[in-house]
């Protein structure tokens, strides 16, 4: 009798613990599914969860309302460490406060010294699981979607499967590594993320020169500036802290000219060694500005593709370069100087994406109304000849410039169908190639070196090579029509910030403002546009 008693009161027990086990897993579904399916999250400031919504739903009824980042009311060694990024995503060019990371901080030694309730560790659970939806998707696209800054870059591209990716994370041995998988793959990446540690930290110093305004100051003369000029050039690092010392610390000579050389490369400034209105300019312009433009550079960088096509061509518009990549070679098979669209006359050029799909030689060049109206026709109105003298003709209304080396376009030019209408081409005005500063085109982009770019593009299609297509230029049939077999993309870009092989830090002139403008979209905060 003893026994049987014993074994009921063990039996009840065990029923006891069973139905508490289900009655405790019940309440924690039912809470998960009322945080997942409400409109806002209670604990973050960035409350809605539209943009989350469908991802939120889909990782929570994998887990059938069941928790993913905590384990016997503790956080998981995945959660920490999720955490744990979060809190240092500013080092990867992303605010943490976007992401609630004194919350999740807060929540994590909470559960440290306790272990947390239901309703706490539910809260706890779909806040990370909502902002690592949104971390991942910042990582891998941006904050800013560029086309709502009108550009023509399709952030979105063939977007992730998040799902699958957070479930992963809360699983791995590595959160950190498989977050940083979302970053973009390119080398520059890195480099920038770098640049932006060091110059954060020279913006924090409190021992920086001050350069002040001066007249212009050239190689041999003296200024008493030079002093000031010699230490800010040591701490960028275009002097050597070993360059021997002048007699007259007042004299501007020697290494230090070539060091202002360099800093003047850097920046896009004809580098001269005369230290004239820009120059000061650039040496005046404080750190927390540079990592302002480096964090801009980070930003955009997220809007190119992960996986670069094949074969692909980068124009950065202020840094007045075209740079042509095959995706399996190191560093750029093809680097030409360009001229953009003129910023004075607000003939930008475009940033776009788009495919090349032909190269024309020997082209007419369709003069478009707006330019004919405005500057050709005047001059036609007060000469008879100047349109024969320019070998323009009219056709339907229209006025054409015939084939030929006079001839706007140059010899050859390269079509990316885009609604802007503009292309890439060769051009007669060669000496603008020789400037530091190249925008004066009407918004296309002219090209030094026409004929590598067109082997390029023609590359692996029939025999044409260098010589071909110098002849195809020269003395070829007009208009010729060239289909490429396969088509190279080519990116329309905008960075003031390039970090090349050998890690020189180059910043560019913000020509057109597009850094102002994206720097206006990301103090909005989140939800960013």
């Amino acid at each position: 009798m003893y026994r049987r008693l014993r074994a009921f009161a063990a039996a009840t027990a065990f029923l006891v613990h069973i139905c508490a086990g289900i009655s405790a897993a019940s309440e924690t579904e039912a809470a998960v599914r009322a945080l997942v399916t409400a409109q806002n999250h209670p604990d973050l400031a960035w409350a809605n969860l539209d943009d989350v919504r469908a991802d939120l739903e889909r990782i929570y009824e994998s887990t059938a309302y069941a928790p993913l980042w905590g384990k016997g009311g503790r956080p998981t060694p995945q959660a920490r460490a999720v955490v744990t990024y979060i809190a240092a995503c500013d080092a990867r060019g992303l605010q943490p406060a976007d992401y609630a990371a004194d919350f999740l901080s807060q929540q994590v030694q909470r559960f440290d010294s306790a272990s947390a309730d239901v309703e706490g560790a539910c809260r706890f659970d779909t806040a990370l699981t909502v902002v690592l939806l949104r971390l991942l998707h910042h990582t891998e696209h941006g904050r800013v979607d560029p086309q709502r800054l009108g550009f023509g870059l399709d952030a979105q591209r063939e977007a992730a499967d998040l799902q699958s990716a957070v479930i992963a994370i809360a699983g791995s041995s590595d959160p950190a590594a498989d977050i940083a998988a979302f970053e973009p793959p390119f080398p520059l990446f890195h480099r920038l993320l770098l640049a932006l540690a060091t110059y954060r930290g020279l913006a924090a110093r409190t021992d920086l020169p001050e350069i002040a305004d001066m007249p212009t100051l050239h190689p041999g003369e003296s200024s008493p500036q030079t002093p000031a000029l010699k230490q800010m050039l040591i701490i960028v690092g275009d002097l050597s802290s070993d360059a021997p010392a002048l007699d007259d610390q007042t004299l501007y000579d020697g290494d230090l000219v070539e060091a202002v050389k360099r800093f003047q490369h850097r920046h896009g400034l004809d580098d001269d060694g005369v230290i004239g209105k820009a120059t000061v300019r650039a040496l005046q312009q404080p750190f927390s500005a540079r990592v302002a433009q480096i964090e801009l550079a980070i930003e955009r960088l997220r809007w190119l593709p992960q996986q670069p096509p094949e074969r692909f061509i980068i124009v950065n518009i202020p840094e007045f370069r075209l740079l042509a990549f095959e995706r399996d070679q190191e560093g750029p098979a093809l680097s030409s100087e360009v001229v953009v669209g003129s910023a004075a006359r607000r003939h930008e050029t475009p940033i776009l994406h788009s495919e090349m799909e032909y190269v024309v030689f020997r082209p007419y060049w369709n003069i478009p109304p707006a330019i004919a109206r405005k500057e050709v026709l005047p001059k036609a109105d007060a000469d008879v000849e100047y349109l024969a003298r320019n070998q323009m003709e009219r056709i339907d209304g229209r006025i054409r410039q015939r084939p030929g080396p006079d001839n706007s376009l140059g010899l050859v030019k390269f079509i990316f169908p885009n609604r802007h209408h503009v292309y890439l081409h060769d051009t007669p005005a060669k000496a603008l190639f020789g400037r530091s500063r190249r925008d004066f085109s009407h918004g296309c982009i002219r090209v030094a070196r026409p004929v590598d770019l067109a082997e390029f593009v023609l590359r692996g299609q029939g025999n044409w090579t260098k010589e071909r297509i110098a002849d195809a230029m020269k003395k070829g049939r007009d208009n010729q029509h060239v289909r490429l077999e396969t088509p190279v993309a080519v990116y329309l870009f905008y960075t003031t910030v390039i970090i090349g092989r050998s890690g020189e830090l180059r910043f560019y002139e913000d020509i057109y403002g597009h850094d102002t403008d994206l720097q206006k979209a990301l103090a909005q905060g989140p939800p960013y546009p």
